[in-house]
């Protein structure tokens, strides 16, 4: 399981990569002169390109625009926005209406806060021409993060970095996906060779049982009853995914959690540290295991708790 499961996080993160190179994604970044954060948006090359440094790229005011969608000027004044940067809703009018009108404004750029899914702008060709200001899709959860840390008083900046073709961060997950996948495939033949040395050895009786436990596993009516549990999770995740994304994350940590303490517990064996137990009601417990397993839980349970964190 953990084998597939590196695999399986390596294969999301190349389809995720392809995907950000699809959607045109680029970087805000917001400062107030002492601390910055950087935020994903998505832009459209057919308008206003964005420079691809930070230091190319140029510092707006921020004006917060949220209780507009900015579909007509009516209630803004041009001195308000003239040369910032406004951040509006998302929704009632097209995002080419949203761009005009912040130019008759005189703004600088424009960001349409969305509470929904991050798509690219588009519009029809002839408007691309008409648009002169930067415009750009970001999280309205990003910009209420943003404001929480700085207040009113920001400064963005918008570029977009060049992708490269190859991602360093894949190709260190898919070095970690094959050396588990290689570590796990040695460990699982060294226990078959034991098994198989011990029932050489006199020891048939435990390898006939291990046997026969192996086919009851892979039984055909077994592989039938996986495959149909496997297509009702992909259907349920498909139409309850925001429920059960978080069925998946416990499940996800319990099994890493039981996955390091195996190996933490294979490599006390392997250096020789030694183990003291205890008895309770005429059942014994180990000090070690107990200690490992507090460990490895707390390394799940943080992980779950603070996965989105920068």
């Amino acid at each position: 399981m953990e084998m597939k499961g590196a695999l399986g996080v390596a294969l999301l993160s190349v389809i995720s990569f392809i995907s950000q190179v699809n959607c045109q994604e680029a970087v805000l970044q917001i400062s107030n002169g002492r601390v910055l954060r950087d935020y994903c948006i998505v832009h459209n090359h057919s308008w206003t390109p964005l420079p691809q440094t930070l230091n190319n790229a140029t510092a707006y005011p921020l004006a917060n625009l949220t209780s507009s969608v900015l579909c007509d000027t009516s209630g803004i004044h041009p001195d308000v926005v003239k040369g910032k940067a406004l951040v509006v809703l998302r929704g009632e009018c097209d995002f080419s209406q949203k761009a005009l009108v912040a130019q008759t404004l005189g703004a600088a750029a424009l960001l349409i806060a969305s509470n929904k899914t991050l798509i690219t702008p588009s519009a029809n060709e002839s408007e691309y021409a008409k648009v002169h200001i930067p415009l750009a899709l970001m999280r309205y959860r990003d910009f209420l993060a943003a404001r929480q840390v700085f207040g009113d008083e920001m400064q963005v900046k918008l570029f977009a970095p060049p992708l490269s073709k190859i991602d360093p961060n894949i190709a260190v997950m898919l070095l970690i996906s094959i050396v588990t996948v290689a570590l796990g495939g040695y460990w699982s033949g060294a226990c078959e060779r034991d098994r198989l040395n011990s029932c050489s050895a006199g020891g048939g009786g435990e390898g006939e049982k291990a046997d026969s436990n192996r086919v009851f596993l892979y039984s055909p009516i077994n592989v039938v009853i996986f495959v149909i549990l496997m297509c009702g999770m992909l259907v349920l995740m498909y139409f309850f995914y925001n429920i059960l994304v978080y069925f998946i994350i416990a499940i996800f940590c319990f099994a890493s959690a039981s996955a390091l303490f195996s190996c933490l517990d294979a490599v006390m064996d392997k250096i020789g540290c030694g183990t003291l137990s205890f008895s309770v009601r005429n059942k014994s417990f180990s000090v070690r295991s107990i200690l490992l397993a507090a460990v490895c839980i707390s390394v799940a349970v943080v992980w779950g708790v603070y996965r989105n964190e920068d």
